[in-house]
């Protein structure tokens, strides 16, 4: 067929095309090279393990995927803008010059700002934007570049320019059109169709690009494929609430391999309870054989009379999930918060509403703005009975800041006059924030570190330094020798400043720590334990008797806990992993991605899904993360819990 056919009188189709297709194409470079930085800029989370890229197959499976990402999104957005032009007659040139441009330039450069931001976010999310951005929209974007003056100068001028760049880029495609040199209708119908197609990707649309799962991509790259406006805007459209029932097994077998109503052996004490939250703090500062394990006089000290969790894990990487863990004692299966989500009303075991049973009062302390992160609505929603924030710390503007909010060093000193003005028996919760990035450490805390301390480990010295005044003055008082403390980090973050230091065992590998006074015994458990065994534990102290739902068991029982843990690494992949291997399942295309030996193969690099050795263990640990998700799924979908 001859172009002449597809063309209007005078025209051929390429000379009606070029100047949109021109501006197609230089958004389409823009991503592609912002997208050569993301790759590299976090290349060792997209392909952990030294697995990159070792095939020239894989390479061209990766451009191809992310030109189709990328041209996909330009195209939805731009191909409206295409539609308001070609009708120029029927639109006045005023109103196009000033509403259409500078509507479509905002659009367009939200697009680049956004990909542009997840270069940097995602180490903190370890997955593209998506709708959980929302609800931290002040922190971590207020610290996303806390690097030095330089840097900041630098990224603000690259970013003044191409903002430049995409605003000449709007203002030539205008002209053209003003000068009559308008794309082809049946080219514009022809895009918009194809558009239609991949977004509700159905019938032959599947041909052209098919919908995720990309099989030929694993999970864990996907990322370096992805646009985040994407990934972003689809999370927001579909507000959390996309969420398929796994049904694997008859509900009886499910029930059997992962129950989650359970009854706890209780303690009949009703001691107090002080759990501490510790922020990013990962396993590795605690463990004498790592590099970046940190001297601590108060945890080593503690550690000599305490119950040790070694073996304790995360369930992801973000705190809004960690706090959901750690006191629901259920995963958070949604991009957003759970507590923010359609699903607020499943059942669940409030930890406040039931420790008030048994008489007891409850707060939740942080240093941080007042529902930030929407904490003071989770608390509500577990029935804690009052939330302090540093806005109700007398005198909070004068004392010492971190860029997140108070230093611990204030924070704990109005939780200690706190617990001495409430009534016993109580439960406290400290949820700290000086061992956030940026890890800000206040004037007055001045050390000689020893060479090679991280900024992360500086700030966990200056924690560990917070906590050991707060225990010397709360063991004069007349309600420590009857408390328990509790303490659980939110989730694992990098302990120095390589990305290289992640992998799919060490990164979530977290402290948890059991310390009673009355007993005062040194004690180092060896078993598989997770966030989710906390809030079982903290009922039990209480001496709470019916029956809770929970994903976990009772850190103070032995029998009560499972051998296995579960972590999501991001929205389709999700980990179980035993005393020596480690498993990720794929849930959009119920496919293993790998089995690694940890306790053997100390680098992982060794995927052991096609050895035939393994079978065994591969089969066991794929039947507990299909159990785990079928009773997750349906739990959150109104499956009754028996």
């Amino acid at each position: 067929m001859k172009m002449r056919y597809l063309s209007f009188p005078g025209k051929n189709v390429w000379q009606n095309n070029k100047p949109f297709i021109l501006f197609l194409l230089a958004l389409l470079l823009i991503l592609s090279i912002l997208k050569i930085i993301f790759y590299n800029y976090n290349y060792p989370l997209l392909f952990p393990n030294a697995e990159g890229i070792n095939t020239g197959n894989t390479g061209i499976k990766l451009v191809k995927w992310s030109l189709a990402n990328d041209l996909l999104t330009i195209l939805l957005i731009n191909a409206p803008f295409l539609l308001l032009l070609q009708s120029g007659r029927l639109i006045p040139v005023r109103f196009s010059a000033w509403f259409i441009i500078p509507l479509f330039f905002l659009l367009n450069s939200f697009v680049i700002l956004l990909n542009i931001t997840d270069i940097f976010y995602f180490p903190f999310h370890f997955q593209r934007a998506n709708a959980d951005l929302l609800y931290v929209l002040d922190h971590p974007f207020k610290q996303l570049f806390h690097f030095n003056i330089f840097l900041v100068i630098l990224l603000i001028l690259a970013v003044t320019g191409l903002l430049i760049l995409i605003w000449k880029l709007h203002k030539r495609l205008f002209l053209s059109f003003s000068k009559g040199r308008h794309a082809n209708l049946m080219t514009l119908i022809f895009l918009l169709c194809i558009a239609f197609c991949l977004v509700y990707r159905k019938g032959f649309s599947k041909l052209l690009v098919p919908a995720y799962p990309l099989v030929d991509i694993k999970s864990r790259q996907l990322p370096a494929v992805q646009n985040s406006f994407h990934t972003f805007s689809y999370s927001v459209f579909r507000e959390g609430q996309e969420l398929k029932p796994k049904l694997y097994f008859s509900n009886a077998k499910a029930d059997a391999i992962f129950p989650l109503r359970k009854t706890l052996q209780v303690s009949n004490s009703k001691k107090n309870i002080v759990l501490f939250i510790m922020e990013s703090v990962p396993y590795d500062f605690f463990d004498p054989a790592n590099a970046h394990k940190v001297q601590m006089p108060f945890f080593d000290s503690l550690l000599e009379k305490s119950s040790f969790y070694k073996n304790a894990f995360c369930y992801a990487h973000e705190s809004n999930k960690g706090v959901t863990s750690i006191l629901a004692g259920i995963p958070t299966l949604t991009d957003i918060p759970v507590y923010h989500s359609r699903f607020l009303s499943m059942p669940v075991t409030a930890i406040g509403t039931a420790l008030k049973k048994n008489n007891y009062s409850s707060f939740f302390c942080i240093g941080d703005d007042f529902d930030n992160f929407g904490f003071a609505k989770c608390m509500n929603w577990l029935g804690i009975d009052k939330y302090y924030s540093k806005e109700g710390i007398p005198g909070y503007k004068s004392k010492p800041a971190h860029s997140m909010g108070l230093q611990d060093e204030a924070t704990l000193a109005f939780m200690q006059q706190k617990i001495k003005e409430t009534r016993q028996p109580f439960f406290a919760i400290n949820y700290n924030i000086s061992t956030h990035y940026p890890y800000d450490l206040p004037k007055s805390f001045s050390l000689n570190f020893p060479p090679g301390y991280t900024d992360p480990m500086k700030s966990m010295r200056y924690y560990d330094h917070c906590l050991q005044q707060f225990f010397a003055s709360a063991k004069n008082e007349s309600w420590f020798a009857n408390t328990v403390f509790i303490f659980c980090s939110d989730h694992w973050m990098f302990p120095g400043e390589s990305k290289a230091e992640y992998d799919p065992f060490g990164a979530y590998r977290i402290p948890i720590i059991i310390y009673d006074p009355a007993v005062s015994e040194k004690k180092i458990n060896e078993q598989m334990v997770s966030q989710f065994d906390v809030m079982g534990t903290i009922l039990a102290i209480g001496g709470y008797k019916d029956s809770i739902i929970s994903y976990g068991g009772n850190l103070l029982d032995s029998n009560s806990l499972k051998k296995y843990v579960f972590s999501k690494p991001n929205s389709s992949l999700y980990q179980v992993t035993d005393s020596a291997y480690v498993l990720g399942f794929n849930i959009s295309n119920d496919k293993v991605e790998y089995l690694f030996n940890y306790k053997k193969d100390l680098k992982l690099q060794e995927n052991l899904l096609t050895n035939k050795n393994s079978t065994a263990i591969l089969n066991e640990l794929t039947v507990q993360v299909k159990a785990f998700m079928q009773k997750a799924t349906l739990h959150y979908t109104g499956a009754p819990i028996k």
